[in-house]
């Protein structure tokens, strides 16, 4: 069993106890009693309020600062990933957004960062590597994005093209992320940049974050020492499947086709716990087919 797996089982498991209920329960018996009652026996109440009771409406509302706080930032447009109740606070996933527009063009770019509450410095410093690496790749691609567009326009020129008819073209480019599945204990992250204008043009960068270690998860981790040949085996399957499909997809043969898999191929982990590899366009088949995925179930 992979650790997604194992770790999604554990989350799903886990009980509220019955003294948390109860408590709960009586904190708003306690409350609705309150309003029932005239102004003086609210003040004597409240000097019987229990020490729990405090601590339990001001956890509440520290929590409901937290989520107040990261979405009304005026520095970052923030948001809350799709986290489970454990480790929510600790594990969250911010966005901030940029944009440039002029006539020639419109670049935006969401860039995540993971924030993770760990008291170990190894892990703190993983996470800030990952975070500044992350930061970096969408700075270069606004660059490069920018860059093509211009150049795009000065060929457009230059062949009789005028300012405002490329003007009416709109341009666009974009960098963002999705989060592919998110554990108390791992996210999975696949950040795509894209430009309108070019089909040709997208690439896609994945992050399969251990967050209690800091590292990143390699397919090793998900199939086992045979990860090699499971892989290779479950996708040569799929891609005879299909070939014989509704689809019927074309894929390259000899040469040019698929050979193997290796360290540095690319995938993501779905909401099953499942490694799924991603081949580009025209990596393994003709782009009209677009981005060739396979999910890898490990027996």
């Amino acid at each position: 069993m992979n650790h997604f797996k194992l770790s999604k089982q554990n989350y799903q498991k886990m009980k509220v106890p019955e003294e948390l209920e109860e408590r709960v329960n009586q904190t708003i018996a306690n409350f609705e009693a309150g309003n029932s009652k005239n102004h003086n026996d609210k003040r004597k109440k409240s000097h019987r309020v229990s020490y729990s009771t405090i601590s339990a409406v001001a956890a509440a509302a520290a929590f409901a600062i937290l989520v107040v706080g990261l979405n009304t930032s005026e520095v970052f447009a923030m948001k809350l990933g799709d986290l489970p109740v454990v480790g929510a606070i600790a594990k969250v996933l911010t966005v901030r957004d940029y944009e440039k527009s002029n006539d020639d063009m419109t670049i935006t770019a969401q860039i995540p960062e993971i924030v993770v509450d760990s008291e170990q410095d190894e892990v703190k410093l993983a996470i800030s590597d990952i975070n500044a690496e992350i930061d970096e790749l969408v700075e270069k691609h606004i660059k490069l994005a920018e860059e093509n567009i211009l150049e795009y326009k000065e060929a457009y020129l230059e062949t009789g093209g005028t300012v405002e008819e490329f003007a009416k073209k709109n341009l666009k480019a974009d960098v963002t992320y999705e989060i592919k599945s998110q554990t108390d204990t791992m996210v999975s992250i696949v950040i795509t940049s894209a430009e309108s204008w070019s089909n040709a043009y997208k690439e896609q960068y994945f992050y399969n974050i251990n967050l209690v270690t800091g590292n990143q998860y390699t397919l090793k981790d998900f199939l086992g020492e045979n990860y090699i040949t499971i892989a290779n085996e479950s996708i040569v399957k799929q891609m005879k499947e299909r070939e014989q499909g509704e689809d019927e997809i074309k894929y390259f043969v000899g040469e040019d086709g698929f050979q193997s898999i290796d360290d540095s191929t690319r995938f993501y982990v779905n909401q099953e716990g499942n490694p799924v590899i991603v081949f580009a366009r025209y990596e393994i088949a003709p782009g009209a087919y677009g981005v060739q995925e396979f999910e890898i179930i490990s027996e």
